[in-house]
């Protein structure tokens, strides 16, 4: 096989994290397969005369946790017609088998079929370049049509090959160039929150991006939706949402488990009830199966479920039913999770160093946590003064960085400042300079004059600001 102008697609095969489930029956033209639970991602199969070929493509992919849909229709349509639209708004990805149909070498070139060429500009104009793979199969990418001309095409010279080895051979083609890494900015991320909620209603009837993707989306955008105060909203999407892989089933749990968490604690202000407790933390002590090789989504995940019960015990602990000793036992075990939460931000920083600023954000509500938890305890007050003295520089590394990015970006921007300045007025406990207090509550004073209301729960933040100020 040799390769013309190769997509390099920035997506990776990654981690399903629950067993297998069973799956859904799709009927394509007659042909079903069996998808399973753990598939990677959905992809559309064109095939230009040769449907046996497609199919035996669209097996390979089953096995290799792809949910394949092969195209339907008839050869001689010379339109898309409703299935074949309906089946490509269902898939991220597409395969397009191109083959010559005449059976002989014409004097222009090859007779491609109409209803391939129509199917092969729609998908072009729906999905981007990285996600549709052209196969040249004893073709020469240099005598396509002008208007195809450069497409990002593998030829495959079948020459002595049987049928199942052609599909073989695109298949491993295909996985290899579908297998790149997923690369996300985090930053944008939290930035692009009200895409974040078109890609989860769109996802049923005509999904955006991969279920891979998606679940990294909605993983990093837990905080976002609270500092928008938009859970209930986010909530009743994801509950409309039908995941066809467990490692996006399992992270629409993941983040209505946190809703629930913040909805029984009020924002993480009042005590959590023990059935929530328990309920909660059966599910983020849950195992999980990690079947493909997305590392950073793995470590994420864990992550996520580290803090998750960190929060469950510091929060359940002011049950009033608890005496002093429990209470002091679920707060240690808090101290004890949070700790390993730093460990595998640590971890995630030292595999992918590019998530350094990111992490920062989760480094300051962690550290700040410390502190809490330290003062709560009657610890030693050199112990909650080196934890308040990291939650400020994290919380100050991610304020800083992410308005330098995006200084329009109001919502966000107030409120990262606002919770970096409520953890500089905590630090004026320990500074013993007169001078540098006075520059703290000028700097702390001066950001507070510049707001013009309060509401919602940005108020709750703003009046602990002030009251740490009086």
């Amino acid at each position: 096989m040799r390769e013309c102008v190769v997509s390099s697609a920035a997506h990776q095969t990654a981690s399903s994290v629950m067993d297998m489930l069973g799956g859904a029956t799709a009927a394509m033209d007659g042909w079903e397969i069996r998808m399973a639970r753990n598939v990677t991602e959905s992809v559309f199969v064109v095939w230009g005369g040769n449907q046996a070929l497609a199919r035996l493509v669209g097996n390979r992919l089953h096995e290799q946790h792809f949910s394949a849909v092969v195209g339907g229709g008839q050869p001689s349509d010379m339109f898309i017609g409703s299935q074949i639209l309906s089946q490509i708004h269902q898939c991220t990805r597409a395969i397009i088998l191109v083959e010559d149909t005449s059976g002989a070498e014409l004097a222009t070139g090859y007779n491609l079929s109409d209803n391939l060429m129509f199917e092969w500009g729609y998908i072009t104009g729906t999905f981007p370049p990285n996600k549709v793979h052209v196969f040249l199969i004893d073709i020469s990418a240099r005598d396509l049509p002008s208007d195809l001309a450069g497409s990002w095409a593998s030829e495959v010279v079948t020459d002595g090959m049987t049928p199942d080895e052609v599909a073989d051979r695109i298949t491993s083609t295909f996985k290899q160039d579908a297998s790149h890494k997923v690369e996300m900015d985090k930053l944008e991320v939290m930035h692009m929150w009200t895409k974040v909620l078109r890609y989860v209603e769109t996802y049923n009837d005509k999904p955006e991006c991969s279920d891979i993707e998606l679940a990294h989306y909605l993983l990093h955008s837990i905080e976002t939706c609270y500092y928008y105060m938009a859970e209930e909203r986010f909530e009743e999407l994801l509950d409309l949402m039908r995941p066809v892989s467990s490692v996006l089933e399992y992270a629409v749990a993941v983040v209505k488990a946190n809703i629930r968490l913040f909805r029984e604690t009020g924002g993480l202000q009042r005590a959590l009830p023990f059935d929530a407790y328990m309920e909660l933390k059966t599910f983020f002590e849950r195992p999980y199966d990690v079947a493909f090789q997305d590392l950073e989504l793995d470590l994420w995940f864990q992550f996520f479920a580290v803090r998750r019960l960190a929060l469950l015990q510091r929060t359940v602990a002011e049950n009033p039913d608890f005496g002093e000793e429990d209470r002091r036992g679920f707060l240690r075990e808090t101290i004890s999770l949070t700790q390993q939460s730093l460990e595998l931000l640590e971890e995630i920083v030292g595999q992918f160093p590019q998530q350094a600023t990111y992490s920062s954000l989760y480094r300051g509500y962690l550290h700040r946590d410390l502190y809490l938890l330290h003062l709560a305890l009657g610890d030693e007050d050199s112990a909650a003064e080196a934890e308040n003295r990291m939650a400020v520089q994290h919380k100050e590394s991610f304020y800083l960085a992410y308005k330098s990015r995006y200084p329009q970006d109001a919502i966000l921007v107030q409120h990262l400042a606002q919770e970096y300045y409520l953890a500089l007025a905590e630090q004026l406990e320990y500074v013993q300079t007169p001078i540098e207090k006075m520059m703290i509550r000028k700097t702390i004073n001066g950001f507070l004059s510049k707001l013009e209301q309060d509401t919602g729960r940005q108020h709750v933040l703003l009046s602990e600001l002030r009251s740490r100020l009086s």
